[in-house]
């Protein structure tokens, strides 16, 4: 305990001062019944800390995807923050977690690509990309279709995990890719948090990536049962190969299973039952696993501040902010009241 209290002391202090300039639910109260994504921008820089992240941003023009991206930056600025305080094997696997960011900046091209044929205008879009990896941007950008854009990630790690996709064409879509980006995720952190944690360190992120996990298999099952008709064999083949308190007769149940309902009734037996309640609906299933999420980090801020907890708290917290920045832009993009925009609010603090 000691030790940990010695390594983190540092960066559960500077958790502690950048938690406490997070928006509190007068904050919000003030956005939700903002009616532009201008108002939003201008009450961010003149009444929250992202001033200074907009400082140089002129709030009369900005448009949604410039704000986006100035979120973004904001959370790549805590990052930088935050990694200073670290060192040796933490240090490591806060690099490898970063690749969450770096894959969904990838996701952005491609969905570009695939819709708009050109992807020189998601450009401005892949900040987390930009930032850290040593991809050939502007090469990326060039690409006309899907099979070149994989070929010119050659030099990276994503070249190895997508080349499959230029031998072999027949499941040459849109979604395998995806889903074929988050397997090779979410499985490298599993194997290594073993290698680079250990103690209360690796319980916290076994806790942490493995209840992701079972939530992201649980969400594709029901997804595939529910709008796809998606064959058992293809469901078994996207499944991330880690479970954490879903047993492997739970998930299989799961797949075999006959409609959406018969996997809803078998996701009441498991430890997730919360967030398929039944009067949530499928959207709102999304919205339970990032409270879901909320609750877990909050309650590791409390229990185990003096270890990795306190940082990787503190990056979901930040991620769960600026999603919910967004959802209040959404709820101007289509004149939604404000009572009906707060539904879609995770955590608003008292």
């Amino acid at each position: 305990m000691l030790l940990s209290i010695y390594q983190y002391s540092g960066l559960t202090a500077k958790v502690k001062v950048m938690l406490g300039r997070r928006l509190t639910s007068l904050d919000y109260e003030e956005l939700i019944r903002k009616k532009s994504v201008q108002d939003v921008a201008a009450y961010l820089k003149f009444n929250t800390y992202y001033k200074v992240t907009l400082d140089e941003i002129n709030e009369n023009i900005i448009h949604r995807g410039q704000l986006e991206n100035v979120l973004k930056k904001s959370l790549i600025n805590d990052y930088a923050k935050l990694f200073k305080f670290i060192k040796g094997n933490v240090k490591e696997f806060l690099r490898l977690a970063f690749l969450r960011y770096e894959i969904e900046d990838l996701k952005i091209l491609l969905r570009v690509l695939n819709t708009e044929h050109n992807i020189q205008i998601a450009q401005d879009s892949i900040i987390f990309l930009k930032k850290y990896n040593t991809i050939d941007i502007e090469k990326l950008a060039a690409s006309k279709n899907i099979q070149q854009f994989i070929q010119n990630l050659k030099g990276s790690v994503y070249y190895d995990i997508l080349f499959p996709f230029i031998v072999n064409t027949q499941h040459l879509n849109l979604f395998s890719i995806e889903m074929s980006l988050d397997m090779y995720f979410f499985s490298h952190i599993w194997k290594q948090k073993d290698k680079l944690l250990s103690g209360q360190d690796r319980k916290i992120i076994s806790h942490s990536f493995g209840s992701e996990t079972d939530i992201l298999n649980i969400l594709w099952i029901y997804r595939c049962k529910r709008y796809f008709n998606t064959p058992r064999e293809i469901i078994y083949s996207y499944i991330i190969p880690y479970r954490y308190k879903i047993s492997k007769s739970q998930l299989m149940s799961m797949v075999e299973a006959n409609n959406p309902e018969e996997v809803i009734k078998i996701i009441k037996s498991t430890k997730y039952a919360e967030i398929f309640e039944v009067s949530s609906g499928d959207y709102f299933y999304e919205h339970n696993f990032t409270y879901y999420v909320y609750k877990m980090h909050r309650k590791f801020l409390r229990h185990h501040q003096f270890s990795i907890a306190s940082l990787m708290a503190y990056l979901h917290l930040k991620e769960i902010e600026i999603r919910n920045i967004i959802s209040i832009i959404e709820g101007i993009r289509y004149q939604l009241k404000p009572e009906q925009v707060k539904k879609y609010i995770v955590g608003i603090e008292k």
